[in-house]
């Protein structure tokens, strides 16, 4: 090779370099990926819980609206599970827009954010509303794929943003029918299908009223539901199982006599519709359930 032809090569060689080194600090680094700018840069900016005052989803049938009201949040205008929106608010604000996905509309559809199949998130933040379409699963776990509705750019979400979105209002709404201290407890009545009894707390065990020992681990689970009794679902007036004639009702009593809590349950085999007084709510109980709140009396006394 003569030396003219080996200053052309090593003359071309460096053209190549010299752009790959242009191309790496243009595409942010060398690594090919290029961060958020413009809008949704700053679409979680100054978003927090304190900051948040009310969030729209769409990504179910039937939307969703979280309202803040006072020092509690609503949802569609019932009383939601702190945890769940707690949980929610969290990840919102720790929500990072990441990396550019696309930018070619052609590519809505397959990464599930165009107009006709993406979800949507609206978030009122110091008196604006901001809007984001979410997409299907992101490149990694716990990303999804967003973009601002009148822009064709896609970026990666950093958070598990969709599992949320989807998640039904039943799913929202507060289910905690019951909550007691136990240790104030003193008297239960209990009316399981017809049949009645009371259970007393002595000086150091629980009885039947009118004598006999019991299986202990059955009232710990009556204490336990009283302690926390959540529902598994809430039911709608013409549901079938809300409709069934009533099947009893277990009552705390304190040691004085104050009612310290009160559950109605329905009739059936399995789940049944469960009340408690002074709320309009009628909620589904499992039959698992069922039985430990208001178990049937040869649960509770061998005897019998």
């Amino acid at each position: 090779m003569s030396e003219r032809t080996l200053k052309r090569l090593v003359g071309a060689l460096a053209v190549v370099v010299a752009l790959w080194v242009v191309a790496s600090l243009v595409a942010g680094g060398g690594g090919g990926a290029v961060g958020p700018s413009g809008e949704i840069a700053q679409i979680f900016e100054g978003v927090s819980d304190s900051t948040i005052e009310a969030v729209r989803l769409s990504g179910t049938d039937s939307p969703v609206e979280l309202r803040r009201e006072g020092d509690a949040w609503t949802v569609n205008g019932y009383a939601s599970d702190s945890g769940t929106v707690a949980r929610f608010l969290s990840l919102v604000s720790d929500l990072e827009v990441g990396d550019l996905a696309a930018t070619n509309p052609a590519n809505h559809d397959r990464m599930g954010v165009s107009q006709d199949s993406a979800e949507s998130i609206e978030l009122d933040v110091d008196e604006e509303t901001r809007r984001l379409l979410i997409g299907k699963q992101g490149p990694r776990f716990a990303t999804v794929y967003g973009r601002l509705p009148d822009q064709d750019q896609v970026y990666v979400l950093e958070g598990d943003l969709r599992i949320h979105i989807i998640r039904r209002l039943d799913d929202w709404r507060n289910k905690l029918m019951v909550a007691v201290d136990t240790t104030l407890v003193s008297r239960v009545e209990v009316e399981r299908d017809g049949e009645a009894y009371t259970v007393v707390r002595g000086d150091s065990t629980w009885t039947i009223e009118d004598g006999g020992e019991v299986a202990i681990t059955a009232v710990r689970n009556m204490l336990m539901e009283l302690a926390s009794l959540r529902a598994s679902a809430i039911l709608e007036e013409g549901d079938s199982i809300a409709m069934l004639e009533p099947g009893g009702s277990t009552i705390a009593y304190s040691e004085s006599g104050e009612v310290l809590a009160e559950v109605r349950i329905g009739s059936g085999e399995a789940d049944r519709w469960g009340r408690v007084p002074s709320d309009s709510i009628i909620y589904r109980l499992p039959s698992f359930r069922v039985d430990r709140i208001t178990p049937e009396r040869s649960a509770v006394d061998p005897g019998s």
